[in-house]
C-alpha cells in the first residue's frame, strides 16, 4: 500500500501543477485602459470580470477533485477510512499547488507595466485568487465520488475458499 500512496500523491502533485499552468494560461484577466492624459480606468464589466479568474479556478479544481476522488476510490477502496483521508489530502495538495504554480508562471508586475504604458494601451491585471474559499472546491469535489461510491457501489466479492470434499458430500469421518 505504501507505494500506492506515493504514486497517488505524486499524481495529485502533477494534477496540481498542470492545473496551475492551465489556470495561468486560460484565465481571463481584464485590463485598465489608459487615456491620452494617462488616467487608468476600468468599466463596470471589467470590474465584474476580475472574478472570472476565480470562477475558472473553481471549475478547474472541481474537475481535478472529481478525478482525484475516483482515482483514490479505485486504488484504496478496501482500506477503510483511509480512502476519505487520502482523497481530501490529495485534492488539497493539488489545489494549493495549482494556486501557487499559477501565480509563479504569470507576471506579477502590474505597477511596472502600468508605469510603462502609453495612452490607449490596455494593461491587464495580475492573476490573483481573490476568493480563497475556492481552494476548498477540490477537496469537496474529491470526497463526493468517494462517498457516493461507498454508499451505492456494490461491495467487492471476497473469494470463497474451496470447500472440503467431505463437507460437500455430507459424510463425517
Amino acid at each position: 500500500m505504501r507505494w500506492q500512496v506515493s504514486v497517488f500523491l505524486l499524481f495529485c502533485v502533477g494534477a496540481g501543477v498542470v492545473s496551475g499552468i492551465l489556470w495561468a494560461v486560460f484565465a481571463f484577466r481584464p485590463g485598465y485602459e489608459l487615456t491620452d492624459d494617462l488616467e487608468a480606468s476600468m468599466g463596470e464589466r471589467g470590474l465584474a470580470e476580475i472574478f472570472a479568474a476565480d470562477a475558472f479556478f473553481s471549475l478547474l479544481l472541481a474537475a481535478v477533485g472529481l478525478v482525484i476522488g475516483v482515482a483514490c476510490w479505485i486504488l484504496f477502496q478496501r482500506n477503510g477510512w483511509w480512502v476519505c483521508a487520502l482523497a481530501v489530502l490529495g485534492a488539497g495538495i493539488a489545489g494549493l499547488l495549482a494556486w501557487q504554480v499559477g501565480l509563479l508562471v504569470t507576471p506579477n508586475d502590474f505597477e511596472e507595466r502600468l508605469a510603462m504604458a502609453v495612452g490607449g494601451d490596455v494593461v491587464p491585471v495580475d492573476l490573483q485568487l481573490r476568493a480563497t474559499a475556492a481552494l476548498l472546491v477540490a477537496p469537496f469535489a474529491a470526497i463526493t465520488p468517494v462517498m457516493l461510491l461507498a454508499a451505492f457501489a456494490p461491495e467487492p466479492r471476497e473469494p470463497v475458499p474451496a470447500a472440503d470434499s467431505d463437507a460437500q458430500s455430507g459424510t463425517n469421518t
